[in-house]
């Protein structure tokens, strides 16, 4: 039993160390494309919200 709650425990803790990598913009003109695409992006399942 111990040796099952061990693994499990292994297995958590490995998926709480996985993070996404950031990708920094190029210049500003691309974080500014960025933020007007996902100001005018929607999304179909959640009202029409914005995705912003």
């Amino acid at each position: 039993m111990r040796f099952l709650v061990g693994v499990l425990m292994l297995l958590v803790s490995g998926s709480a160390l996985a993070t996404i990598d950031v990708m920094p913009f190029k210049d500003e003109a691309q974080e500014q494309q960025f933020r007007q695409l996902t100001e005018q992006l929607r999304c179909p399942k959640c009202q029409n919200n914005s995705i912003a």
